[in-house]
């Protein structure tokens, strides 16, 4: 495989990931910022054409070893899992209830306003999903990162990184405050496939929540709903809500065609 030969690609990689690991998680007020938030920021940098520092192959290369770092993060997540699942599976289906809507909802709300706005093809890879890094690699492996819809999804991936901490922690905080949700259910919540998002909204529910015993469980159910929406969403966002999304978008594309 040429990509595990691009030693050059690996260097860099590496050193991004200690660069980003040595700024570590850094808080400011209810605002938490991850470290994929700087690899974001410098990998962006350093793919900026007018630099010449990584050419369109070496680009390429890089999305096809997102598979790889998926299995290592499903691996990661699922060790969160274990110590609370006796409590996590007294919540029999709401966890599955919660993948559901992440699934669901995403083309169901966001592709008629995605088209509204006056996307194209963008809004089928905007809107299939949430977004994240297992649904990258599955638009890029499709249609690649290049497409319409690539730019659609890569587009959701880097506003989600650089700004989805920042609104998930606001909108957790005033939720949080309205005291009228369950802990658990706010760790569901919580769990929505992103570590950089979980865990701005997981502050923000322990800063709120001082008992410790019921943190542990906030965070074993929002590392299940994580687990769940990443695994589930590999096979569900490939073979029915990317295909459905495709094809909702070709009739509502006829009906704006016809105005």
């Amino acid at each position: 495989m040429d990509a595990l030969k691009n030693y050059k690609l690996h260097i860099m990689a590496l050193a991004i990931v200690i660069i980003s690991e040595l700024i570590g998680i850094r808080k400011i007020g209810i605002l938490v910022l991850m470290p994929i938030l700087y690899a974001t920021i410098i990998g962006g940098v350093l793919s900026w054409r007018k630099l010449n520092i990584l050419s369109e192959k070496d680009m390429d290369h890089a999305s096809s070893i997102f598979p790889i770092a998926l299995a290592i993060l499903l691996v990661k997540v699922g060790l969160g899992v274990g110590p609370q699942l006796q409590a996590i599976l007294a919540a029999k289906g709401t966890v599955m209830l919660q993948a559901a809507a992440h699934l669901s909802g995403t083309f169901l709300l966001g592709l008629p306003v995605a088209m509204l706005l006056g996307l194209k093809r963008e809004a089928v890879g905007a809107t299939y999903s949430l977004g994240r890094e297992p649904q990258v690699a599955i638009i890029a492996e499709k249609y690649g990162l290049n497409s319409e819809e690539g730019h659609g999804v890569m587009g959701v991936f880097i506003v989600g990184t650089v700004l989805g901490a920042l609104w998930t922690s606001i909108f957790t905080s005033i939720i949080v405050s309205l005291n009228i949700f369950d802990p658990l259910a706010l760790g569901l919540a919580a769990g929505n496939s992103s570590m950089s998002m979980s865990t701005a909204a997981l502050e923000v529910i322990s800063s709120h929540y001082t008992d410790a015993g019921l943190i542990d469980q906030v965070t074993g159910y929002m590392n299940t709903s994580n687990l769940i929406v990443n695994v589930l969403a590999v096979y569900i966002n490939m073979l029915i809500t990317l295909p459905l999304t495709s094809w909702l978008y070709n009739q509502l594309n006829k009906l704006r065609k016809a105005k």
